[in-house]
Protein backbone atom coordinates (compact mmCIF):
# COMPACT_ATOMS: atom_id res chain seq x y z
CA UNK A 1 0.00 0.00 0.00
CA UNK A 2 0.82 3.32 -0.95
CA UNK A 3 0.26 5.82 1.99
CA UNK A 4 -0.14 9.47 0.66
CA UNK A 5 -1.02 12.89 2.60
CA UNK A 6 -2.25 16.13 1.39
CA UNK A 7 -0.68 18.19 3.28
CA UNK A 8 -2.87 21.47 3.56
CA UNK A 9 -4.36 23.78 5.99
CA UNK A 10 -8.09 22.75 6.66
CA UNK A 11 -9.48 26.21 5.22
CA UNK A 12 -7.70 24.91 1.82
CA UNK A 13 -10.52 22.59 1.10
CA UNK A 14 -12.69 23.48 -2.07
CA UNK A 15 -15.61 22.22 -0.88
CA UNK A 16 -18.30 25.75 0.50
CA UNK A 17 -17.52 25.75 4.00
CA UNK A 18 -18.89 28.30 6.18
CA UNK A 19 -16.69 28.98 8.76
CA UNK A 20 -17.61 31.08 11.74
CA UNK A 21 -13.80 31.08 12.76
CA UNK A 22 -10.78 29.82 11.60
CA UNK A 23 -10.37 26.49 13.18
CA UNK A 24 -7.07 25.81 15.53
CA UNK A 25 -5.24 22.85 14.40
CA UNK A 26 -2.22 21.37 15.67
CA UNK A 27 -0.98 20.46 12.33
CA UNK A 28 2.30 19.14 13.77
CA UNK A 29 1.04 16.78 15.86
CA UNK A 30 -1.30 15.21 12.48
CA UNK A 31 1.67 15.17 10.79
CA UNK A 32 3.35 13.03 14.04
CA UNK A 33 0.76 10.74 13.37
CA UNK A 34 1.39 10.58 10.03
CA UNK A 35 5.15 9.68 10.03
CA UNK A 36 4.14 6.90 12.81
CA UNK A 37 1.78 5.65 10.61
CA UNK A 38 4.68 6.04 7.51
CA UNK A 39 7.35 3.95 9.60
CA UNK A 40 8.38 1.11 7.46
CA UNK A 41 6.22 1.85 4.02
CA UNK A 42 6.06 3.55 1.17
CA UNK A 43 5.02 7.38 2.11
CA UNK A 44 4.55 10.59 0.01
CA UNK A 45 3.18 13.99 1.40
CA UNK A 46 1.93 16.23 -1.72
CA UNK A 47 2.52 19.53 0.03
CA UNK A 48 1.12 22.77 -0.66
CA UNK A 49 3.33 25.53 -1.09
CA UNK A 50 1.52 28.03 0.83
CA UNK A 51 1.71 25.55 3.77
CA UNK A 52 5.20 24.85 3.10
CA UNK A 53 5.88 28.65 3.39
CA UNK A 54 4.02 29.00 6.65
CA UNK A 55 4.95 26.00 8.01
CA UNK A 56 8.53 24.90 7.19
CA UNK A 57 9.60 22.97 9.69
CA UNK A 58 6.79 20.49 9.40
CA UNK A 59 8.23 20.10 5.78
CA UNK A 60 11.50 19.59 6.78
CA UNK A 61 10.30 16.79 9.31
CA UNK A 62 8.55 14.66 7.12
CA UNK A 63 11.46 14.71 5.01
CA UNK A 64 13.73 13.84 7.43
CA UNK A 65 11.70 10.88 7.95
CA UNK A 66 11.70 9.32 5.29
CA UNK A 67 8.17 10.55 3.81
CA UNK A 68 9.04 11.81 0.23
CA UNK A 69 7.60 15.49 -0.23
CA UNK A 70 5.54 15.50 -3.60
CA UNK A 71 4.00 18.99 -4.80
CA UNK A 72 0.33 19.37 -4.27
CA UNK A 73 0.58 23.22 -5.74
CA UNK A 74 1.12 26.52 -4.89
CA UNK A 75 -2.37 27.24 -3.82
CA UNK A 76 -5.37 24.71 -3.22
CA UNK A 77 -7.30 26.55 -6.34
CA UNK A 78 -9.17 23.53 -9.03
CA UNK A 79 -6.64 23.50 -12.13
CA UNK A 80 -9.39 23.86 -14.15
CA UNK A 81 -10.58 27.19 -13.29
CA UNK A 82 -7.23 28.60 -13.92
CA UNK A 83 -5.40 30.57 -16.60
CA UNK A 84 -3.01 27.67 -17.88
CA UNK A 85 0.07 29.66 -17.59
CA UNK A 86 -0.65 31.08 -14.23
CA UNK A 87 -0.77 27.58 -13.02
CA UNK A 88 2.28 26.19 -14.26
CA UNK A 89 4.38 29.76 -13.02
CA UNK A 90 2.53 28.95 -9.69
CA UNK A 91 3.38 25.09 -10.18
CA UNK A 92 7.25 26.12 -10.80
CA UNK A 93 6.97 28.56 -7.69
CA UNK A 94 5.85 25.71 -5.21
CA UNK A 95 8.54 22.78 -6.55
CA UNK A 96 11.01 25.41 -6.11
CA UNK A 97 9.91 26.14 -2.67
CA UNK A 98 9.72 22.29 -1.43
CA UNK A 99 12.97 21.69 -2.88
CA UNK A 100 14.92 24.44 -1.02
CA UNK A 101 13.22 23.44 1.71
CA UNK A 102 14.40 19.70 2.08
CA UNK A 103 17.31 19.83 -0.36
CA UNK A 104 15.64 17.07 -2.48
CA UNK A 105 14.42 16.91 -5.93
CA UNK A 106 10.86 16.89 -6.33
CA UNK A 107 9.35 14.35 -8.94
CA UNK A 108 5.42 14.08 -8.12
CA UNK A 109 2.51 15.93 -8.43
CA UNK A 110 -1.27 15.87 -6.85
CA UNK A 111 -3.51 18.15 -7.88
CA UNK A 112 -6.14 20.11 -5.58
CA UNK A 113 -8.94 17.95 -5.27
CA UNK A 114 -7.94 16.20 -8.38
CA UNK A 115 -8.98 18.81 -10.62
CA UNK A 116 -5.94 18.61 -13.47
CA UNK A 117 -7.69 18.11 -16.37
CA UNK A 118 -6.83 15.22 -18.51
CA UNK A 119 -5.16 17.06 -21.42
CA UNK A 120 -1.93 16.60 -22.63
CA UNK A 121 -0.66 20.20 -22.61
CA UNK A 122 -0.72 19.73 -18.57
CA UNK A 123 1.65 16.21 -18.67
CA UNK A 124 3.82 18.06 -21.18
CA UNK A 125 4.25 21.36 -18.62
CA UNK A 126 4.92 18.88 -15.37
CA UNK A 127 7.37 17.48 -17.47
CA UNK A 128 9.61 20.01 -18.71
CA UNK A 129 9.21 21.45 -15.39
CA UNK A 130 10.64 18.50 -13.93
CA UNK A 131 8.17 15.93 -12.50
CA UNK A 132 8.15 12.22 -13.38
CA UNK A 133 4.98 11.05 -12.10
CA UNK A 134 1.32 12.68 -11.62
CA UNK A 135 -1.34 10.81 -9.05
CA UNK A 136 -4.06 13.48 -10.31
CA UNK A 137 -5.95 10.92 -11.79
CA UNK A 138 -9.43 10.27 -10.51
CA UNK A 139 -11.29 7.23 -12.03
CA UNK A 140 -15.05 8.90 -11.54
CA UNK A 141 -16.69 11.84 -12.65
CA UNK A 142 -18.87 13.93 -9.72
CA UNK A 143 -19.85 17.52 -9.75
CA UNK A 144 -16.40 18.89 -8.42
CA UNK A 145 -13.56 17.15 -10.06
CA UNK A 146 -12.74 13.18 -11.44
CA UNK A 147 -12.81 11.91 -15.06
CA UNK A 148 -15.34 9.30 -16.78
CA UNK A 149 -12.63 7.39 -18.80
CA UNK A 150 -12.31 4.56 -16.27
CA UNK A 151 -8.80 4.20 -15.97
CA UNK A 152 -8.03 2.16 -12.19
CA UNK A 153 -3.82 1.26 -13.07
CA UNK A 154 -1.12 3.30 -13.37
CA UNK A 155 -0.21 4.14 -17.32
CA UNK A 156 2.34 6.57 -19.29
CA UNK A 157 1.58 9.59 -20.70
CA UNK A 158 4.78 10.26 -23.63
CA UNK A 159 5.52 14.02 -24.00
CA UNK A 160 8.19 16.35 -26.00
CA UNK A 161 10.07 16.66 -22.12
CA UNK A 162 10.33 12.82 -21.13
CA UNK A 163 7.92 10.49 -19.81
CA UNK A 164 5.12 11.44 -17.39
CA UNK A 165 3.08 8.32 -14.94
CA UNK A 166 0.11 8.90 -13.80
CA UNK A 167 -1.13 6.43 -10.77
CA UNK A 168 -4.70 7.19 -10.77
CA UNK A 169 -6.95 6.85 -7.44
CA UNK A 170 -8.08 2.86 -6.74
CA UNK A 171 -11.37 2.20 -7.77
CA UNK A 172 -13.67 -0.82 -6.67
CA UNK A 173 -17.10 -0.14 -7.98
CA UNK A 174 -16.65 3.02 -6.25
CA UNK A 175 -13.55 5.23 -5.06
CA UNK A 176 -12.49 4.06 -1.44
CA UNK A 177 -8.94 4.62 -0.70
CA UNK A 178 -9.49 8.51 0.87
CA UNK A 179 -10.99 11.42 1.90
CA UNK A 180 -14.99 11.46 2.01
CA UNK A 181 -15.06 7.32 0.85
CA UNK A 182 -13.08 6.77 3.58
CA UNK A 183 -14.91 8.70 6.08
CA UNK A 184 -18.11 7.68 5.08
CA UNK A 185 -17.84 3.95 4.17
CA UNK A 186 -17.78 1.35 6.67
CA UNK A 187 -14.51 -0.06 7.92
CA UNK A 188 -16.13 -3.59 7.22
CA UNK A 189 -16.59 -2.61 3.53
CA UNK A 190 -12.80 -0.83 3.64
CA UNK A 191 -11.26 -4.08 4.70
CA UNK A 192 -12.42 -5.89 1.39
CA UNK A 193 -12.14 -3.16 -0.90
CA UNK A 194 -8.43 -2.98 -0.16
CA UNK A 195 -8.09 -7.00 0.03
CA UNK A 196 -9.22 -6.96 -3.67
CA UNK A 197 -7.07 -3.88 -4.90
CA UNK A 198 -3.60 -4.28 -5.95
CA UNK A 199 -1.04 -1.77 -5.80
CA UNK A 200 -3.73 0.28 -3.65
CA UNK A 201 -3.49 3.80 -2.59
CA UNK A 202 -4.51 5.10 1.12
CA UNK A 203 -5.06 9.23 0.71
CA UNK A 204 -5.51 11.21 3.87
CA UNK A 205 -5.03 14.86 5.22
CA UNK A 206 -3.88 16.07 8.21
CA UNK A 207 -7.65 17.00 9.32
CA UNK A 208 -8.39 13.32 9.10
CA UNK A 209 -5.99 12.29 11.84
CA UNK A 210 -7.68 13.94 15.03
CA UNK A 211 -8.41 11.66 17.24
CA UNK A 212 -12.19 12.26 17.05
CA UNK A 213 -14.90 12.39 15.73
CA UNK A 214 -14.64 15.01 12.98
CA UNK A 215 -18.53 16.20 12.81
CA UNK A 216 -18.19 16.77 16.68
CA UNK A 217 -15.06 18.49 15.98
CA UNK A 218 -16.12 20.98 13.18
CA UNK A 219 -19.44 22.23 14.41
CA UNK A 220 -17.82 24.69 17.04
CA UNK A 221 -16.04 26.29 13.68
CA UNK A 222 -18.29 25.73 10.44
CA UNK A 223 -21.99 26.74 9.79
CA UNK A 224 -23.83 23.58 8.45
CA UNK A 225 -24.56 23.28 5.10
CA UNK A 226 -24.11 20.49 2.14
CA UNK A 227 -20.97 21.45 1.36
CA UNK A 228 -20.00 20.76 5.25
CA UNK A 229 -21.91 17.20 5.56
CA UNK A 230 -19.60 16.75 2.52
CA UNK A 231 -16.34 17.70 4.07
CA UNK A 232 -16.69 16.26 7.73
CA UNK A 233 -19.24 13.41 8.31
CA UNK A 234 -17.69 10.44 9.54
CA UNK A 235 -19.54 7.11 11.19
CA UNK A 236 -16.26 6.97 13.37
CA UNK A 237 -13.09 8.20 13.28
CA UNK A 238 -10.95 8.36 10.18
CA UNK A 239 -7.72 7.94 12.34
CA UNK A 240 -8.77 4.71 13.65
CA UNK A 241 -10.12 3.15 10.42
CA UNK A 242 -6.30 4.34 8.51
CA UNK A 243 -4.49 2.54 11.49
CA UNK A 244 -6.24 -0.16 11.16
CA UNK A 245 -6.38 -1.04 7.37
CA UNK A 246 -2.56 -0.20 7.60
CA UNK A 247 -1.90 -2.91 10.34
CA UNK A 248 -3.77 -5.67 8.06
CA UNK A 249 -1.86 -4.61 4.76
Amino acid sequence: MWLTIDVEEVTDMNFDVKWREKPQLVYEEYIDTFIEFSKNRKATAFVLGSFAKKYPDIVQKLSQNGVEIACHGLHHNLVYTEEFDTWSKDLSEAKKILQELTGKPVHGYRSPSWSMPFEKKYYEKLAQIGFTYSSSYFPMKNYMYGNSINKKTPFIIYTDYGEIQERPIPKNIIPFSGGFYLRVLPLWFLKILFKRTKNSILYVHPYELIDENLLRYYKKYAAYNLDYFLAFYASSSARNKIRILLNEK
